[in-house]
């Protein structure tokens, strides 16, 4: 192959690098008698398609064959016909790309080039040149578009390879003969004064003409080179200034000529401004050009080099400065080609604890030491610039600074600081980045590590003491030492620990850290995993030497590990609110229960139905990290418990600390979603299973065995090694290569890959997946070993113990068991769940003869035994099948997971929820709730001898959250409870003391008083468990509760006596409606097929004949209770004779409507319909209505049309009348409310809060801190009084006024049962801050005068569907979907 055909190659191999597919075109490559067989294979032996074409590309150019290159194109038309265009374009000689591209490697360069360029004084090329080709591109574009009097200068720190760049972008042929004629003159420049510019200027005028005396000034050389570039044989002349510093030199060549500058400080072209074309090179090689340089020194490939190459690439950050000196360090002096692994170990170190100063020349670089080369930077600096610059001795590697941190630091404006700061960027010392947000364009700076230890080996302790503590008080006198009120400008909050340390300001750490509000805002900021890492950091500041504070610290450790994903989530939430659920033992609780009193404008509010359940419950959540990559789609527990492995939906897999939430490694490779992550027995590798349609084996033992090193190598500070959110990679470099790391790849699947688990001595691989087959591969390489084909997809997958059977799970509801010790993977046997409509989700075997499985609906044990005939030729097999337990009506299985020892068994269900049970005694033990997404993935942590069970147990949600679990203490809890099937009410003597009834998941029903949570009764009579009890219902006056069942069965108990009585079966159908008269006398129930009953005393029944779409609701008219009204779900509203069960006036006709909610205000005048598409209608109720005939009724007397209100286009799911003023709330499925005032037609405020489905709304007139409780996904205590409406109708707004739930939620819950999406954080004490941070996501408390805070009560579940609140506001009582009771009270300080 000649020059010119590895110039095409080299030109395109970007582009074939990226488009070319070398499955498709090996078996032509050998057919053509390109590749044989073994070069074939040696290609295929690469992991990634890029580096099997990059590998292909490196051998066709050392094949000796002429024709290799012809071919190669041939074979690429068929489908890759405009590359290979390309390739025969570039082989023309007589191409401008080929005559471009001939002699872009110096050493194949002809004579008569390399004569010229040694003529124009370019510099040879270093030993191990490094090309350089998208950056050599751009600057010989830049020079071919030049015109007379412009500049092209490259910029860069010291040591990034300019001169090398300038050098590189000459050696074309095209370049120096056509567009600059040979007349190219190179100059170094360097740190010149007046006089050795002269010099140098004479030398060049010497140069052009050597007949006339040297001029004697610079003015003079100016004017003499202005004349000699003018003659028309040199009008396209370049001069090279090489490593300019000072102006002084650009003004002097400004005569016209086109000017190639490098320099480290781009204002020096301020002169010329205007006619500059700037390329910026970045500071360092990519990974891939630092690991082919040191091959290149070693004379190996890149494949030989030791694993500490890649560590001094990161160390480094490719410095080309640093590698160069590095080089001949790190060859063995007696053999260069050897690789002494010491000797890398010892440079390395080096590296790491900054000692630069060691690092002598032992080459060809210009400069003794790194220290040597960077000090000329700083050299001409002035002292205000100097000052600046050291003050960036404070800063941490790779850290990126914002532009808010600078002007807080220097206590000046953004424009005085962007003035300081400008000198330092012109001069290459500082880096700048702009980084642009949803709203603005973030302004970024950062110091490369190199000028940084330069700087901290310059000044003394004391000054970079005195540094940080000028940091540290500046931002304390910003927010007036009021640590809560500390910007989210996403620097301070990440680093302020580091800087108190630095600063040795250590008395100050338990006064910030055990701060709430501190705690609030960088939680916020950060996330758990940081602040978590400074506890551990810093525990021995914060705990104080004397260790007094070191319970406090325990305590507050355990709430940020459990609750501070939630702070995460929900950005309106009060973490005094949180803290006040923490045990009332713990110093969070009695820290937050201190701040509480003191604040007199907000109301706080005690959970007092903390049982045993609940409370059991909620303690067994260990830790809690909130993923924002994305849901959780598997995870499990490495081999000590200690760190775990997780898979969300983007393909890649992060390694996790278990204690501190930190993220330690990923691993890539996979394209598509994981579904299932499983340890081999020996925990030394892991394997993966994707929608990609692969199955990756990974090597785990050497990754930990990495961090191990790096977790007791000594660090220089306590300090953590954190990166900020939205972090820049100021100086490009890491993750620039994604490469597939894992050890082995298994391709065969068709489909997406569901499951994939090791046998138990690591030798096979069993997967499954949606292509209706299960696969067996050998772990130690990519073969396979068999094909199990089934009927419909298969979904899970397991080897038995000994390692002879393989199990599967189908969709087709069966479990199939395959031999493989006899031939070759034979299905032996099969077994079919009891419910055939279900799939598969979770198989284990218990022993070589049992196996437990897990379907949608069921979890079933199938023991099995094998028998011969008399002759003993032939088997026979039978099983048996035991049920250990069934999934309710309402809910399903998700996933599975069992303990190594086989003895417990986890379970998810819809519910989001976890069911932990015993499988020898088949009880449910635990139930564990706090999950707000599907749970994906269990695991149980390693059992550290088969004597000792687990101790945590690991869930994944869709909710992004990680959850590990106590497993070892738990003890067996009461059933949970239904969110929709309980019933709360205020006796007429207490104001606030609810008396509840709920039905528990065992189908007895309890009352609980609300002021001692303690049990009253507990009903003996337990229904069938598949007739479940669906709604209950207490008296108005506390003296009875009544009950419907699933069949229809209605229930009445004397709460006095304790009797219960059975009323009767409602026609065999649900009973959707339940509810006694206002007298207590009546009791009514509506079934789902519209029938009505009212169950009067002396065993007496009225049925009434319901529309035929259902019921909504019914109300009794008069305090006699003759009458009762009727709304249909088609919008009718009827009157009914309680007595006669006939109908006495039509009100509203059937409109075809389909009402979702309705109400009726207090005045009982009017009505409220609640529609799927058409918002609210208000009916006026006529008082005066008229009896019935037999014909159809006729609309009342006095009947008005409905009005139509709302403005949203989504259902309405709630309105309510309120009960003091002329106003309604509704409530919409889209998370909104709106306040109409229904007399007048007129909008008067939209709130936002919710996120999900408003499920109830509830008015209240007799508190001082709000009128409104809205329920879905959180509660939000809503404070109108801003808003002036009054009980009359003059003082109700003409506007309508638009709430959000950040300024204007009166207080309240936001009761989080869903993920909230992280917004703009509400300061407790805006007041504090400067109006500086505005602008940096700090929302102020309020625009409206009279609104109070928002107080969030995290709950688990999703959501709650009815909340009961007291007349004076000061209790509430709600069931979350989880399944547990809260009652709340607003904390005696309010008394």
């Amino acid at each position: 192959m000649n020059t010119v055909e590895k110039a095409a190659l080299l030109r395109n191999r970007d582009a074939i690098v990226q488009n070319v597919e070398f499955n498709y075109i090996k078996e032509k490559l050998v057919a053509y008698g390109v590749l044989s067989v073994q070069e074939v294979q040696d290609v295929d032996c690469e992991k990634t398609k890029s580096a099997k074409v990059r590998r292909l590309l490196d051998l066709l150019p050392e094949i000796g064959v002429k024709e290799t290159f012809t071919t190669f194109v041939k074979i690429l038309e068929e489908d890759y016909d405009w590359i290979a265009e390309r390739l025969s374009e570039c082989n023309n000689r007589d191409s401008p790309d080929a005559a471009s591209h001939l002699n872009s490697d110096p050493f194949a360069a002809p004579d008569s080039l390399q004569h010229s360029l040694i003529q124009c004084g370019i510099p040879f090329p270093p030993p191990h040149l490094i090309p350089r080709h998208t950056k050599v591109s751009q600057i010989r574009e830049c020079l071919k578009a030049m015109t007379q009097g412009q500049f092209v200068v490259i910029h860069g720190m010291a040591g990034a390879g300019k001169s090398v760049l300038a050098a590189e972008s000459m050696r074309d042929t095209d370049l120096m003969v056509s567009t600059f004629g040979n007349n190219v003159y190179w100059l170094t420049v360097g740190q010149t004064g007046t006089d050795t510019l002269l010099t140098k200027m004479q030398a060049l005028c010497e140069r052009l003409d050597h007949t006339v005396l040297p001029p004697l000034s610079v003015d003079q050389a100016t004017e003499r080179l202005r004349r000699l570039m003018t003659d028309p044989s040199r009008k396209n002349s370049l001069i090279i200034l090489d490593d300019v510093w000072r102006g002084e030199v650009v003004r002097a060549f400004d005569f016209g000529c086109r000017i190639l500058m490098t320099t480290r400080d781009a204002s020096v072209t301020d002169v010329v401004h205007g006619r500059v074309l700037l390329v910026k090179v970045q500071d360092g090689f990519t990974q891939e050009e630092s690991m082919s340089y040191l091959a290149n020194c070693f004379n190996i490939s890149a494949q030989e080099l030791p694993e500490q190459a890649n560590d001094i690439y990161l160390e480094s950050k490719g410095s080309p400065m640093v590698l160069s000196l590095l080089a001949p360090l790190l060859a063995d002096r007696g053999e260069y080609q050897r690789i002494d692994a010491h000797r890398w170990d010892h440079y390395l170190g080096k590296l790491r604890d900054r000692r630069y100063t060691q690092l002598k020349r032992h080459g060809s670089y210009n400069y003794e030491t790194i220290n040597e080369a960077i000090a000329i930077s700083f050299d001409h600096l002035d002292q205000e610039t100097r000052r600046s610059l050291n003050d960036f001795v404070i800063f941490l590697d790779d850290v990126n600074i914002p532009a808010p941190v600078l002007q807080v630091l220097w206590n000046c404006s953004r424009y005085e600081m962007e003035e300081r700061i400008s000198l330092l960027v012109a001069n290459s010392l500082v880096a700048q980045h702009f980084q642009e947000q949803s709203s603005n364009c973030v302004v970024l700076y950062g110091i490369h590590d190199l000028l940084l230890d330069y700087l901290k080996s310059h000044l003394t302790a004391e000054e970079q003491r005195d540094a940080h503590r000028k940091l540290i008080d500046s931002y304390f006198a910003e927010c007036n030492h009021y640590f809560g009120a500390l910007p989210d400008d996403n620097y301070i909050l990440w680093f302020l620990g580091y800087h108190l340390y630095k600063a040795e300001y250590t008395e100050l750490f338990p006064q910030i850290y055990l701060n709430l509000p501190f705690i609030s805002a960088k939680l916020r900021a950060t996330g758990p995993s940081d602040l978590l890492n400074d506890f551990r950091k810093y525990k021995d500041y914060i705990s104080e030497a004397s260790g007094r504070n070191s319970q406090r610290v325990e305590d507050y450790t355990h709430f940020i590990r459990t609750c501070g994903h939630i702070v995460v989530q929900c950005h309106h939430l009060d973490i005094n609110q949180l803290a006040l659920q923490q045990p009332k033992n713990s110093c969070v609780y009695n820290d937050a229960l201190e701040m509480a009193k003191m604040s007199k404008d907000r109301f706080y509010l005690e959970c007092r139905s903390v049982g045993s359940q609940t409370k059991e419950s909620m303690d067994q959540v260990l830790r809690s990290t909130i993923l924002n990559y994305g849901h959780v789609t598997a995870a499990c527990f490495t081999q000590d418990g200690q760190r775990l492995l997780s898979a969300v939906d983007d393909g890649q897999i992060r390694m996790w600390d278990v204690d501190s939430g930190k993220e330690l490694h990923r691993f890539v490779g996979h394209n598509g979603s994981i579904h299932q992550l499983s340890l081999s027995r020996d925990a030394k590798r892991f394997v993966s299973s994707s929608a990609d349609g692969s199955v990756k084996v990974w090597d785990l033992s050497a990754v930990i065995s990495k961090l191990d090193e790096i977790e007791h190598r000594p660090n220089k500070t306590p300090s953590p090694r954190m990166r900020q959110d939205s972090w820049h990679n100021m100086f490009d470099v890491g993750d620039r290569l994604v490469n597939d790391n894992s050890l082995k790849t298994y391709t065969g699947h068709t489909n997406e890959v569901l499951g994939a688990r090791f046998s138990e001595n690591g030798a096979l691989v069993v997967s499954c997946g949606l292509d209706n087959t299960a696969r067996i591969w050998l772990s130690t390489a990519c073969m396979e070993l068999g094909v199990l084909d089934h009927p419909e997809p298969v979904t899970t997958c397991c080897f038995s113990d000994c390692g002879f059977f393989v199990a599967t799970g189908c969709t087709d509801s069966m479990i199939r068991l395959w031999n493989g010790n006899v031939s070759l993977y034979t299905c032996v046997a099969a077994f079919h769940t009891q419910n055939s409509s279900s799939r598969i989700l979770f198989i284990s075997f218990l022993s070589d003869t049992s196996i437990l499985s897990v379907s949608d609906t069921e979890i079933l044990r199938f023991d099995w035994t094998w028998s011969s005939d008399e002759e003993g030729e032939s088997d026979s097999f039978g099983y048996v099948t035991n049920c250990l337990a069934n999934a309710n009506s309402n809910c399903c299985y998700n996933c599975a997971t069992v303990t190594d020892d086989r003895q417990l068994l986890a379970v998810s269900t819809s519910k989001d929820n976890i069911l932990l049970y015993n499988i020898d005694s088949t009880e449910q033990i635990f139930e564990y709730v706090g999950h707000t997404g599907t749970v994906n993935t269990l695991h149980f942590s390693p059992s550290t001898n088969s004597d000792e069970p687990p101790k945590w147990l690991l869930s994944g949600s869709a909710d992004k959250t990680l959850k590990v679990w106590n497993v070892a203490d738990v003890e067996r809890v009461e059933c949970s409870l239904s969110c929709t099937a309980f019933h709360a009410v205020c006796p007429p003597d207490q104001s606030s003391d609810f008396l509840i009834a709920t039905v528990g998941s065992d189908n007895h029903i309890q009352v609980v008083s609300g002021s001692s949570c303690e049990t009253l009764l507990t009903t003996n009579d337990v229904e069938s468990s598949k007739d479940q009890v669906e709604m209950c219902v207490l008296s108005h006056r506390s003296s009875m509760m009544a009950w419907s069942t699933l069949s229809g069965l209605v229930k009445l108990m004397s709460l006095d006596k304790k009797e219960v009585k059975t009323l009767g079966h409602h026609s065999d159908a649900r009973v959707t409606l339940l509810k006694f008269s206002p007298s207590d006398v009546l009791l009514l129930t509506v079934s789902s097929e519209g029938c009505i009953k009212i169950w009067k005393p002396r065993n007496e029944t009225v049925t009434i004949t319901g529309p035929p779409k259902g019921v909504v609701d019914c109300f009794f008219i008069e305090s006699e209770e003759k009458t009762l009204m009727v709304c249909g779900a088609d919008g009718s509203i009827r009157l009914w004779s309680i007595d006669t069960g006939l109908p006495i006036s039509l009100i509203l006709d059937n409109y075809g409507l389909n009402l979702t909610c309705v109400d009726r205000a207090s005045n009982r005048q009017w009505l409220a319909q609640g529609t799927i598409t058409e918002g609210v209608r208000i009916v006026h109720i006529p008082l005066d209505a008229e009896p019935c005939s037999s014909k159809p009724v006729k609309n009342s007397k006095g009947f008005r049309n409905p009005n139509r209100l709302g403005h949203q286009v989504v259902p309405v799911r709630v309105c309510r009348f309120a009960n003091h003023v002329q106003l309604i709330a509704i409530g919409y499925d889209n998370g909104t409310i709106e306040i109409f005032d229904y007399l007048r037609n007129t909008l008067q405020a939209t709130l936002e809060a919710h996120q999900s489905w408003v499920r109830d709304l509830q008015w209240c007139q007799n508190s001082p801190f709000f009128q409104l409780v809205s329920l879905g996904d959180r509660i939000a205590w809503w404070d109108l009084s801003s808003a002036r409406f009054g009980t009359s109708t003059s003082n109700v707004l003409r506007n309508p006024t638009h709430f959000n739930g950040s300024n204007h939620l009166a207080g309240g819950m936001g009761f989080p049962l869903t993920p909230i999406t992280p917004g703009s954080s509400f300061s407790s004490a805006s007041s504090f801050s400067s109006s500086r941070f505005i602008s940096t996501g700090t929302t102020q408390s309020s625009h409206l005068d009279g609104l109070v805070q928002t107080v969030e009560f995290q709950t688990r579940g999703r959501y709650a569907s009815k909340l009961f609140v007291s007349c004076d506001g000061r209790a509430l009582v709600t069931v979350s979907d989880s399944g547990i009771l809260y009652i709340l009270h607003q904390l005696s300080q309010h008394d």
